[in-house]
């Protein structure tokens, strides 16, 4: 099990001057710890369809990179940085690095052990860990993750600063914002202002970073109430039959989402010879970037998100689908200006990829609850 947050930041962390500092998330971009983490590198799964090559690093970060998250980190208010991993009593420049944190007068702490998120552990009381109101992980590739725990990567330092990066990211937002975002009985558990779950357990099992720990002993009565993926989509997106194309949401990514589409006679784009019409590839990706918004706010309101398909450019198809196909639906919101974002889409059906594009989007942010909101 993950230690403690006081166990790995310090209990300096419990004093009320950084339980309200950082806990009552006054700014998207503040951080209060940080967390180096040499192990290894991270599994994308579905996201590497919408990740270029050339940013998929296999290099480790040099000392010069290293130290300059630490100044980035100074820059957004960090007093303390853990390394820990496998791997961190062989960082040659280690004595360099520590230095270059005392210089700043950042306290540094190296975790001597390994610790994970063991989804299955028969320990199934969670520990009371609320570390991604205050802290964030940065692998030794680059990769920013919520925690160690939580396998998901929000972006790389080597392309876009840490505030950035933790200021643009929808799942630091959401589990910043637990306490109108967690859904289920761990969202109204006696235990919720000090615990919402292990968040990386709840991903690893119900593929929900959002969903109640099924594992914790204080839900085995409650766990007809865990929502787990794959979720039909009913209810979710604002689209209804006949107008509803796409059946279930299967996998969630940082601004990401897969969904799954079984092509049937009598669905609206279905040609006479048994084919779809290519703007269905298009109303797919709507939808599926619609399942996405809807999803992670279903807890909070008790309609789908309103929205709208703007336009498409890019389009490119390679193959029709056809009636009897199970086609699945990856889509990326990679821009986003406030309601209005521009959404990368691919429809495969089994490995080979159909059609591919860009569309803009808007949806209701309004209907959305903001941090702070009860």
């Amino acid at each position: 099990m993950p230690e403690s947050c006081s166990q790995i930041f310090g209990s300096e962390f419990f004093h009320d001057k950084y339980h309200d500092k950082y806990m009552n998330q006054h700014r998207s971009d503040s951080l209060y710890a940080l967390e180096i983490y040499t192990g290894y590198p991270v599994d994308f799964g579905f996201s590497t369809a919408f990740i270029n090559p050339e940013n998929l690093h296999e290099n480790k970060l040099s000392d010069e990179e290293i130290c300059d998250i630490i100044k980035q980190a100074k820059a957004l208010g960090v007093q303390k940085i853990v390394f820990s991993g496998s791997e961190v009593a062989y960082f040659a420049d280690m004595q360099k690095i520590l230095l270059f944190a005392k210089s700043l007068d950042i306290d540094t702490t190296i975790l001597n052990k390994e610790y994970s998120c063991d989804a299955y552990s028969e320990e199934n009381n969670p520990v009371f860990c609320m570390r991604h109101g205050f802290s964030c992980v940065i692998t030794s590739y680059g990769y920013v993750l919520p925690c160690p725990g939580l396998q998901i990567p929000l972006g790389n330092i080597r392309f876009q600063k840490i505030s950035d990066i933790i200021k643009d990211s929808e799942i630091y937002s959401d589990l910043r914002n637990y306490k109108n975002k967690i859904k289920g009985p761990c969202g109204i558990c006696e235990k919720a202002e000090i615990c919402y779950g292990c968040r990386g357990r709840s991903y690893l099992i119900t593929g929900d970073y959002l969903a109640s720990d099924p594992i914790c002993e204080r839900n085995e009565k409650h766990k007809k109430d865990i929502i787990s993926l794959p979720l039909p989509l009913d209810g979710i997106i604002p689209q209804i039959p006949p107008m509803k194309l796409i059946d279930t949401i299967e996998i969630l990514g940082e601004r990401s989402a897969g969904c799954s589409v079984l092509i049937r006679e009598g669905m609206p784009f279905a040609e006479k010879d048994g084919s779809i019409d290519n703007v269905a590839y298009l109303e797919m990706m709507a939808q599926a970037i619609a399942a996405l918004n809807g999803f992670r706010n279903m807890e909070t309101s008790d309609t789908a998100p309103e929205g709208y398909l703007l336009g498409a450019k890019k389009l490119i198809i390679k193959s029709k689908a056809r009636i009897g196909d199970r086609l699945s639906v990856f889509v990326f919101k990679y821009a986003k200006f406030g309601g209005f974002g521009i959404v990368k889409g691919i429809v495969k059906r089994d490995n080979e990829v159909l059609a591919l594009g860009e569309i803009k989007i808007w949806h209701n942010i309004d209907q959305e609850p903001k941090v702070g909101d009860q």
